[in-house]
This record gives C-alpha cells, structure tokens and sequence, in this order.
C-alpha cells in the first residue's frame, strides 16, 4: 500500500496530540499547530468539505467575535495575545482534512487508533507522574508541567480512550476502562481539585453512553462493577495523598456557609473559605464584565484590575489570568467574548448533527468528553488559549470532524440502520 504523505501528517499530528500531549506538551502542541497549518494548506486546493463543516465554521465565528472587541479595548499587545492564542483551533479543521484523504482508514482510526493513543498517552504521563512522585517526593506531580494542567490533560485522554469501548466489538476492548483509571491516578498524583470534579462530571455523563452503546448487559454490568470498584480502590488507596486532604476540609466549610440564610451569601461564604484567592479572580471577572457588558475590558486591563480590587492579595498579583475560562472570557471580551467561548466549547456538537446516539455511541462519546471535560476544566483552571490544552482540544475535534464526515457519507451511499 502506497503511504499518503497527507494522511502521514494528520497521523503525526494524532500521535503528538494524543500521545504525547501528556508527557511532552510543549513540543506536541507545536507539531499539532504545524500539521493543522500544513491541513489547512492542502484544503485550499485539495476542496476539502473540512474547512467549511459546522464545527470549523463556529470556530471561525468565535475569533471573528474576539477581534471584532479588539478595536474597542486594545491598549497593548497584550490585548492581541487572547486571539493570537486561540488561532491554534484551526488546526481542527486542517488536521480533519487531512485525516479524510484516506476515507478507507478512519473506520479503523476511529475504531482502534484514536482510543489507543488516548490509552498510551495516559498510561504514560501517569507512568512518568509515578516516577517523578517517588523520585523527588513531590505531593503535586506535572511531568514538566503545571499539575492542574497535567490532571486536566490526563483526565481528557483517559475518558476519550473510553471511546474503544464501543466502536468496535473486540473482545479485548475492556483494555479501554483502564483509561479513566488511569486518568484518576493523574488526578491524585496532580494534587489538584478542579480535574477530580472533571472526572466526576466525565464518569456521570459517561457512564449512560457507554451502556446504550454496549448493547450487551453483561458488558454493563461488568462497566458498573468496575467502576464500583475503582471508587473503592480511590478511597483506600489515595487516603493519604493531598488531594484527599484538601478535599477533607471541603464538609465543615460547607456547613458553616450554609448556616446562613441568603443561599447567594451562603454560597459565597463556601467559595470564600474553601479558596479565598480564586474567588476573588471569579469576583475581578464579574467586576469587569458589570463595567463593560458588550466587549470587555479587554486581556491587558484583567490584572491590573486584580491588583486595584485585591491590593493585599500578594499572590494574585504575579497571575497571567483569572484562572477561569468563563471568568477570562467573560472579562477580555464582555458579552461577546462570552460568547467566542460558548461557540469553541460546544464545536464539537456541531459535527454529531443527524448522527443518532444509538447508531453512533463513539461519536457522541467523542463529543461529550470535550465539552463536559473542558467546561468543568474550566470552571477553576484557564483551558482555551493555553497551547498543550488548546491542542488537544483541536486534535481531538479534527478526529471527530473526520469521523462524522466518513459517517454522513456512509449514511448516504447504505440504507438507514435497522430500528
């Protein structure tokens, strides 16, 4: 079989965006960004459906609305860089371009390949956060990376290798369950609890796709007991990590907040004593989105507002951003930056459009892992605009883009599935 050098590239770009994404982010990111560019090249000319499906067009639409405020906020460069930092999104459209040149393969891409890499890519940074636990005696593992960003990456990877599960009928696919076990053990080794919510947002939404998908109850059952079992396993064996720590503290917080009368207060006395510090972030975004409701205020003003707001705060004064995707966008870019947000976070919904959840449980898998993963993720950590997170999302999306693309145009050459 002759190689495609094409296809060749969309497979390198699979391979470093998730494999590697884990272990070596910041060299992955940019082979994902240069194959995307390399995609988007051929596309051109090649009259590629990729560049123009419903998902690449939303990505569109939300860097249009994020320069469309930059005439109305620039004060530096710094105001250019959230724009400049989401551009690496187009990879998606570019990779999914390439990846459709060999309509052929992407029944065994999406079958095999896809949830593989995602399996080797968390197996691996977990391997490596093990390592660096024990060897430097951390309580907060990275892998070179910030923790939280490295139980963020490993979280998405170990739930997107779920999608083996049901995309082929192997009786070896179980190997896939190992994936969110995986991730879980990233989790812990990161210290961190903003990826656990993740996980437990990913397991919850999961978990019914995966047994509409099976279509085999003892497989069900096998799914639920595992997964009975790996809460048991967490509890027992992560009791002395610091994650567990911090969240021993989170019950008695919440009784005192709760104690109060106004659920507003309450729930602001919970935030406040739980993490005083990201609060006061999520309360310099409101500040800034009351001031500017339309556009913002713009990326290079977010900080120094900080700094007037929380002039004690110490701490807070060295951060590049909210630590929030919400609370980011909503203060560089107001109503329409919330906006951009909205439209790069659900993208991936708009490649599952006449694709049925019965017929296509891998897909919509697929879809849901980016965007309750990234929406929870971004709940307490930046994720859009941040390259390795950036990357992954777009690498991910470009796998999905190809698959329903190969999906629709089945659906149009056989019959309809059977009732």
């Amino acid at each position: 079989m002759k190689l495609d050098p094409w296809s060749a590239i969309g497979g390198l770009a699979l391979v470093a965006g998730l494999g590697f994404m884990g272990t070596a982010p910041f060299i992955a990111d940019y082979v994902v960004i240069v194959c995307g560019l390399v995609g988007l090249g051929l596309a051109a000319f090649a009259r590629s459906m990729a560049p123009v499906a419903p998902s690449a067009l939303m990505i569109y639409a939300a860097l249009v609305l994020l320069a469309a405020t930059l005439p109305f906020v620039y004060r530096s460069s710094m105001d250019l860089l959230p724009l400049a930092a989401c551009l690496p999104m187009l990879a998606a459209p570019g990779i999914a371009a390439l990846l459709e040149r060999r309509q052929a393969d992407l029944d065994r891409f999406g079958a095999h390949i896809l949830p593989l890499l995602s399996l080797f890519g968390v197996s691996s940074a977990v391997g490596m956060g093990l390592w660096e636990a024990m060897s430097t005696g951390t309580a907060r593992a990275g892998v070179g990376n910030n923790p939280i960003h490295f139980g963020g990456i490993t979280t998405i990877l170990g739930f997107l290798a779920l999608v083996g599960m049901v995309s082929n009928a192997a009786r070896w696919r179980v190997i896939y369950l190992a994936g969110p076990a995986l991730a879980m053990v990233g989790v812990v080794l990161s210290g961190s609890r903003g990826p656990l919510l993740a996980w437990l947002a990913l397991a919850v939404v999961s978990l019914p796709i995966l047994l509409i998908g099976f279509k085999s109850w003892r497989l069900a059952l096998a799914t639920i007991a595992v997964t009975v079992v790996g809460g048991v396993l967490f509890v027992v064996l992560a009791a002395d990590s610091l994650l567990v720590q911090r969240l021993l503290t989170v019950p008695s917080t919440l009784a005192a907040a709760f104690s109060a009368e106004d659920p507003v207060a309450a729930l602001l006395g919970f935030m406040t004593a739980n993490d005083p510090y990201r609060t006061a972030l999520y309360d310099a975004g409101w500040q800034a989105l009351q001031s500017s409701p339309i556009i913002g205020i713009g990326y290079g003003q977010m900080m120094p507002l900080v700094r007037e707001l929380y002039p004690d705060m110490i701490s807070l004064h060295t951060l590049e951003n909210l630590h929030s995707d919400i609370a980011d966008f909503a203060a560089l870019g107001g109503a329409m930056g919330t906006l951009a947000y909205v439209l790069l976070l659900l993208s991936p919904a708009a490649a599952l459009r006449s694709l049925r959840l019965r017929d296509y449980p891998g897909l919509w898998l697929t879809a849901v892992v980016l965007i309750v993963g990234y929406a929870t993720l971004g709940l307490t950590n930046a994720m859009f605009g941040v390259l390795p997170q950036t990357a992954l999302f777009a690498v991910a999306l470009s796998g999905l883009m190809a698959l329903s693309h190969r999906a629709k145009v089945r659906n149009q050459v056989l019959p309809e599935p059977r009732q």
